[in-house]
């Protein structure tokens, strides 16, 4: 399966390039950080494309 190329936030809506969400490790987990709003969610794909 192809990473995505854009990304979508769940909390408003930005939709962006993947690699403009800046990827963050949170414990155990990755999440990812919208660059409009700052809402932090999980990514649906594997952190290194994120």
């Amino acid at each position: 399966m192809l990473p995505p190329v854009v990304r979508r936030c769940p909390a408003c809506g930005h939709v962006g390039l993947t690699p403009r969400f800046p990827a963050r490790l949170d414990g155990d987990e990755w999440t990812v950080e919208c660059p409009a709003c700052g809402h932090r969610f999980e990514p649906p794909d594997t952190p290194w494309v994120a």
